[in-house]
């Protein structure tokens, strides 16, 4: 898979929750730009307008104060009031150069500069005048107070403008803010309709491609309940959902593999039980013919045979019994420290009229002295018995057989070698599974319920063991089990 169908369930939410951050978080910081932008310029525009207001007031001190010194001076001559005078312009300037500093607009800096040239007019006249000294030359008398008066009244007049424009200004720079933000607000709503129409998308999407595949597992569950294992699972799901269908189609092979083991197995236990009971049934029916006893001799051979039958019988069943018990985990095991060699000894003997009778080679080897082991020697024993049992029932007439003893690290060590068929790789893991004696008599001709190796490895496992097999077709099989010191 690649893309987004191969994300697990974590990363698609990481990325679902990462992408509806990103989106509130894009609203978020347009609307906080918008509003340090709103707050910033509304800062800037009252601090502006305060300030050309403060300095508007002080240029209109600065030039009375101006025209007081002078007139103050023109009648007295006394120089104190003439450095008033000047000081008054030095400070009319001063002022005057501030507000043009800072003065943001066209029409304030326009306004600004003919105060300049209206003062600068001034300046020269009240010079020109006292060149003169007070004679009005070329010019009729009382010129220069009158255009002394026509410069101030224009000085007094553009200083007034510049308030009413710093105050409409500021009207228009509001209004403009407020069209602005009017503007912010609707980008912000479509943002924040937008990022919650993206959330819901994302959420959505990400909620179906989780949801849409567990239902479609919980359909096959249905089916699975009712006894339908076809039509596997195959969806485009996240990694985890995608295991969960591979292991309910594995589980549906399962289960198909049980329902055929069980049938097997139920054939296989109605031949197995309905040989015995044949041959008892057949047994007593010629007991019932002899019933004056006049052929003792038969008589005793029916009551062997009908004997051994029984003898199965009890066998098939302590076996399913010993299995029940062993998976319900409540039988008991008799734990006491014992040697293994008196145990594979034995095994050995008890098996002996049956592979000699087929002219097989049994060889028992021991490499070094084994340790003592705590085990249930009557399981062990079991265990044994199986193994060497099977490898007798699966290996031809004329073959051989070997068993090994030797002790390794951590414990003891039994191998039981045959020269037989050999089992295929791909049953070799399931052999160990109850039922499973029916896949392997294709290839021996063997009988038995399938049970013993179950058995055998629980008991195994129960001491803290391990059982396994190496087998390689038409060269034979190797059972070894480990058991802990």
């Amino acid at each position: 898979m690649t893309g987004f169908s191969g994300l697990n369930v974590v990363w698609r939410l990481i990325i679902g929750f990462t992408a509806l951050f990103a989106v509130t978080t894009s609203v978020s910081v347009y609307s906080m730009i918008k509003l340090n932008e709103f707050n910033e310029a509304s800062t800037h525009m009252l601090a502006l307008g305060e300030r050309l207001i403060e300095h508007k007031e002080r240029l209109s001190d600065a030039l009375l104060s101006e025209l007081s010194y002078e007139k103050k001076y023109a009648i007295s001559r006394d120089p104190a009031f003439h450095d008033g005078f000047v000081k008054a312009g030095r400070d009319f300037a001063s002022h005057l150069a501030g507000a043009s500093a800072i003065a943001d607009t066209l029409g304030s800096k326009e306004i600004l500069d003919s105060i300049a040239k209206q003062h600068s007019r001034y300046r020269a006249l009240i010079e020109e005048e006292a060149q003169r000294g007070g004679s009005a030359g070329a010019h009729r008398p009382g010129w220069y107070r009158l255009e002394k008066e026509k410069t101030v009244e224009a000085m007094i007049e553009e200083i007034k403008n510049l308030q009413l424009y710093v105050e409409d200004d500021t009207k228009n720079r509001i209004d403009g803010l407020a069209k602005a933000g009017t503007r912010a607000l609707r980008i912000g709503l479509v943002m924040a309709a937008s990022s919650l129409l993206i959330g819901i998308v994302i959420a959505t999407g990400i909620t179906l491609s989780i949801t849409r595949p567990l239902s479609v597992i919980k359909r096959k569950t249905r089916k699975i309940s009712s006894g339908n294992f076809e039509d596997p699972l195959d969806l485009s799901s996240p990694p985890e959902i995608g295991h969960l269908a591979r292991a309910l189609n594995l589980m549906c092979d399962r289960l198909k593999e049980t329902e055929r083991m069980k049938s097997d197995f139920f054939s296989l236990m109605a031949h197995e039980l309905r040989t015995p009971l044949a041959s008892m049934k057949g047994g007593i029916a010629l007991l019932k013919r002899d019933a004056d006893g006049s052929r003792g001799q038969a008589r005793d051979k029916i009551l062997a045979i009908m004997s051994e039958e029984c003898n199965r019988l009890i066998e098939h069943v302590n076996a399913l019994l010993d299995l029940s018990k062993m998976e319900a985990g409540i039988i008991d095991f008799n734990f006491a420290s014992g040697d293994v060699k008196s145990i594979v000894q034995r095994a050995v003997s008890e098996i002996e009229p049956l592979y000699v009778a087929r002219s097989i080679t049994l060889e028992f080897h021991e490499a070094g002295k084994t340790p003592p082991v705590m085990m249930d020697g009557e399981r062990i024993l079991q265990v044994m018995r199986n193994l060497i049992g099977n490898a007798v029932k699966f290996t031809p007439d004329g073959g051989r057989i070997a068993v090994y003893l030797r002790p390794v690290a951590g414990g003891v060590e039994i191998c039981v070698t045959d020269s037989g068929p050999g089992i295929p790789e791909e049953d070799r893991a399931a052999i160990f599974d109850k039922y499973r004696q029916s896949a392997t008599q294709v290839y021996s001709g063997g009988t038995g319920t399938g049970l013993g190796l179950a058995i055998a490895k629980h008991v195994v496992d129960a001491h803290g063991g391990r059982i396994c097999v190496e087998s390689e077709l038409k060269r034979g099989s190797t059972f070894t089990v480990f058991l802990p010191g």
